[in-house]
């Protein structure tokens, strides 16, 4: 029987091994990126406090808002929990990306023709819960015209 096999095997494990070793130095270490970096493993972070959810709200021709049903549209949820992939989205969420969130928006008024409610106004909400002590909070990320509204 060949070692070669057997070193190969050595030499992937070894680079392996190493690779991990390097991602837990850079994520322990208090160090500016490029150098430190965050873990790569989300099992050492923890939970953040606060669940947030997204709701949406088209505005119909006759000026009243209607819901979106995105749990309609989104029907797939993470895992064994109930979020689905807008409720994690760091496009949805965080500052900036404001043609993204334009395209998102314009997508749900084009879903909401399609279900016969045609809109000229999309504004989304974040809404959260502070796990901590219950309290509830709510502000709007933005409000985003589609169509020729």
């Amino acid at each position: 029987m060949s070692e070669q096999p057997h070193r190969l095997a050595v030499v992937v494990v070894a680079v392996w091994l190493a690779a991990q070793a390097i991602a837990l130095v850079r994520g322990l270490l208090p160090l500016p990126p490029p150098l430190g970096a965050h873990l790569p493993w989300r099992m050492f972070s923890d939970p953040s406090p606060f669940e947030r959810t997204l709701t949406a709200e088209g505005r119909a021709p006759d000026g009243t808002w209607v819901p979106i049903p995105l749990e309609r549209y989104f029907q797939h949820t993470r895992g064994a929990t109930g979020e689905r992939a807008y409720e994690y989205s760091t496009i949805v969420f965080e500052s900036g990306h404001l043609r993204e969130r334009q395209a998102f928006a314009a997508w749900l008024a084009a879903r909401m023709a399609e279900d016969g409610q045609p809109i000229d106004k999309v504004r989304l909400v974040r809404g959260w819960v502070d796990l901590r002590d219950g309290s509830t909070g709510a502000a709007t990320i933005g409000q985003y015209r589609v169509g020729g509204g």
